[in-house]
């Protein structure tokens, strides 16, 4: 038996590291590159902000002087946003393809389309 705890222990740390800590969304971060079904959208990525809070709300703005804030929350690789700015908005549910501590992808589909978002952080990293 204790041949193998270094074994399950190995598993359990590659099973805990594949799957990104909701605390790294915490912080600022830009656009850098968007991308829809792989083509570089003619805008500036620059302007699309997000400020993901650790009470768990959040800021963001885009493209065309957009705003909105409210709450969000990672779960199993998703985001969700509820914005709280305006009443009887829907919730908002991107997935998070790559989150490191110094960029983030989020992809998001529509029925024609599938975007992707790459923002790079712009804040201190949160503590380790």
């Amino acid at each position: 038996m204790k041949r193998y705890l270094p074994l399950l222990a190995l598993a359990l740390c590659l099973l805990h590291c594949g799957e990104p800590e909701p605390d790294l969304l915490v912080g600022e971060w830009q656009g850098s590159l968007v991308t829809e079904d792989g083509d570089s959208l003619r805008l500036d990525p620059r302007e699309i902000t997000f400020d993901f809070r650790p009470d768990n709300r959040y800021k963001f703005t885009s493209t065309l002087r957009y705003q909105e804030a409210g709450t969000w929350r990672y779960d199993d690789g998703y985001l969700f946003a509820q914005d709280t700015t305006q009443p009887a908005n829907p919730e908002r549910v991107v997935a998070v393809e790559a989150l490191t501590l110094d960029s983030l992808v989020l992809r998001m589909r529509s029925d024609t389309a599938e975007r992707l978002v790459t923002l790079l952080r712009t804040s201190a990293p949160p503590p380790q």
